[in-house]
């Protein structure tokens, strides 16, 4: 894959020239990018504080008012009873390896903390409840761990925190909050707990996925320093649908929270440890009460030939326009971050243009009137 970013010449003669960026995903041509990775181990049967550790990152607690937080960051249920879901997606890649994972997380109809009884389902109709974790890793194995209740989900009102316990340990309370490594270790026997700067759990696979290859456990521990929100670093943050995002309407939103960070830890993972030093990472949100008909999406931190921290987000959809009638429409943008500047192409400041066969081409155009930028692979 191919983008291209340069300067309009006949929008913005007297503006100085963007140096041109060449942004190629993944080849097999060695990849330019700040991140370590050590020689993986075998995982024995030891307690966790007897293995020896070469990367060890470092807890911080999530500050208030935060450099670099988006709009949006928070958990948006409302406590109301209409169908609604909230889900996450942090990633981390391992270039020199050629191998990243994706950590999904998602609760749906949290005003039910339990499966509908006949008599709720009669009044509300038929709802999917419950708390997932899922992880898509190296050499493309899976893992998913699913809940129908979600009493012992939390997520903050304010900021990108949120945590499950599936499983606490024995005579402990679950966490409602964001609590040191050491002591969700002690509360949380399988679950997770993640924020912008720290992220870590243990889950284990329920077996519904007989149709991927799956891993049987997973645990992790990582760090993160972000680097890009989503706009120019040093300046407000925006949001990344507009200002409508914060109505229930032209739903799902949609709102990244790191367009880019560096993440330091390890990864227990099909028997195996995977350590990793500033790891390229990334994270983002969906909310409301349903999905787009179609859409499509890329994403990529690490790029060949390149220096700095780069980001490209690119994404579109057919989604349902509020009304009596069954309308939609068709919605698309591309964001970069390189230098510390935020390159935004949206309808609103611009024309954004694509192309998406089924299989074999994609290719996206846009144009803000200042730059103009062309994705294709």
């Amino acid at each position: 894959m191919e983008a291209k970013l340069w300067e309009s010449p006949l929008l913005s003669p007297s503006l100085p020239l963007l140096p041109s960026l060449n942004l190629h995903f993944p080849s097999s041509t060695r990849l330019l990018a700040r991140s370590f990775f050590s020689d993986t181990v075998p995982i024995d049967n030891k307690e966790k504080e007897q293995l020896v550790t070469s990367v060890k990152p470092t807890y911080s607690p999530t500050p208030p008012n935060r450099h670099l937080r988006t709009p949006h960051s928070g958990y948006h249920f409302d406590g109301t009873t209409r169908k609604f879901f909230e889900g996450w997606y942090f990633k981390l890649s391992i270039p020199e390896r050629r191998q990243s994972f994706c950590f999904m997380y998602s609760v749906e109809s949290p005003s039910f903390r339990k499966p509908l009884t006949p008599l709720e389902v009669a009044q509300y109709g038929s709802r999917f409840t419950g708390v997932g974790a899922q992880i898509l890793g190296a050499d493309d194995k899976y893992i998913c761990q699913f809940s129908p209740e979600s009493q012992f989900f939390w997520g903050s009102r304010h900021e990108l925190m949120l945590g499950n316990t599936f499983v606490p340990n024995q005579n402990s309370k679950p966490p409602n909050k964001e609590v040191p490594p050491q002591e969700f270790n002690d509360r949380v026997l399988e679950g997770f707990q993640v924020s912008p700067l720290w992220h870590q759990g243990f889950i284990r696979d329920d077996g519904r996925s007989n149709y991927v290859e799956t891993v049987k456990t997973a645990r992790w521990e990582y760090s993160t320093r972000p680097v890009y929100g989503w706009g120019d670093v040093g300046s407000t943050q925006k949001s990344t649908a507009g200002w409508l995002a914060a109505f229930p309407v032209f739903e799902p939103h949609w709102q990244i929270c790191m367009a880019g960070g560096l993440s330091t830890g390890w990864i227990e993972w099909d028997g195996k440890r995977i350590e990793f030093d500033n790891a390229p990472s990334y994270s983002e949100k969906n909310w409301g009460g349903g999905f787009p008909r179609k859409w499509f999406w890329v994403q990529c931190n690490v790029f060949e030939g390149a220096s700095g921290e780069i980001a490209l987000t690119a994404a579109g959809g057919l989604r349902q326009i509020p009304g009596i009638a069954e309308t939609f429409e068709n919605a698309a943008l591309i964001g970069i971050h390189y230098g510390g500047i935020f390159y935004e192409f949206v309808p609103w400041n611009g024309v954004v243009n694509w192309e998406v066969t089924t299989w074999g081409y994609w290719f996206m155009s846009a144009d803000n009137g200042r730059y103009v930028v062309n994705i294709s692979f």
